[in-house]
């Protein structure tokens, strides 16, 4: 079997948009922009003492991954920040005995979180996404909250999306692996892979000594930016507050849409079709979006 190519990811200081379309977005090469954020006063603002003010009572769901899947509880946001902040003080404390860890509050949509988030990020570089997006992008990002040593699971973005991530506090590791390497991560319920790339068990999965997964650390202000299909394990290094926008270009909303002649769930298709009528078709978001919103809460 031949030797698979390293997977590399460049890392670049102040991108321009049109550098990055025609470099990582048409080429489908991964990229870190470092400081993308600069200038956006969320990177000092959005720190948990702000954000249990915020957003106080408010129930969010958590989540846990175990053998059984993903599963999801409630709590109110304050209780969650202040569980939080007990169990990092207790990790920086070495005689004390550290709380159960904190769940994760992963993948929920920002904006339900911070209504007018993006007010905080004024100087966000909206230019990367495609018109149809740009005007109200935020309504689009998903936010996440967890402990350090929170861990998504390798897994590629279910609707086959283009994927931006932005740090904003603390620090995150990904592993990534190219989507032509999957068959050598032992994919399983459509976007997951049973491998654990930090131990890997090479006696059950053979074929991943084969990958060639890539490093890559984010840290507060940087965006990484995943082309569709990438896979990605993620380990938070710190206590670590971060949102992404999955977002499609004409192309990859047709190749998400067909899809389903690959095993993707038609709930997912249904979403590809949704944003394809608006890149293809020319309808507005604000006419879309109520049929896509539910999107930014599905557990899949």
């Amino acid at each position: 079997m031949p030797e698979e190519a390293d997977y590399v990811v460049d890392r670049r200081d102040h991108l321009g948009a049109k550098e990055f379309a025609e470099d990582y977005v048409r080429q489908a090469r991964p990229v870190l922009v470092k400081r993308a954020l600069e200038g956006c006063s969320a990177l000092s603002r959005w720190n948990l003492d702000y954000l249990r003010t915020e957003v106080g009572h408010q129930q969010i769901p958590l989540k846990q991954w175990g053998s059984s899947g993903i599963q999801t509880v409630q709590t109110s946001f304050e209780a969650y920040v202040d569980h939080l902040k007990r169990y990092e003080s207790q990790l920086q404390d070495r005689t004390a005995t550290p709380d159960q860890k904190p769940a994760y509050l992963h993948d929920v949509p920002l904006t339900s979180i911070l209504p007018d988030a993006n007010v905080d990020l004024d100087k966000f570089p909206s230019d990367y996404f495609p018109n149809w997006y740009r005007a109200e992008w935020w309504k689009f990002a998903q936010l996440f909250l967890g402990p350090a040593d929170s861990i998504t699971p390798l897994h590629f973005d279910c609707l086959l999306t283009h994927n931006l991530f932005f740090q904003i506090s603390g620090r995150k590791r990904f592993v990534l692996v190219a989507r032509e390497q999957l068959k050598y991560c032992y994919p399983h319920h459509w976007r997951w892979c049973e491998v654990n790339v930090e131990e890997p068990d090479y006696d059950r999965y053979p074929l991943y000594r084969i990958a060639k997964p890539a490093e890559v650390i984010v840290e507060p202000g940087d965006a990484l930016y995943l082309p569709p299909g990438t896979l990605h394990h993620v380990r938070s290094l710190d206590c670590a507050l971060s949102f992404n926008v999955d977002w499609h270009t004409k192309d990859s909303a047709v190749k998400g849409a067909l899809a389903c002649v690959r095993g993707m769930p038609w709930k997912n298709v249904y979403y590809n079709l949704v944003i394809a009528l608006g890149l293809w078709g020319g309808i507005s978001p604000k006419r879309l979006f109520p049929y896509y919103r539910s999107y930014l809460n599905y557990v899949s």
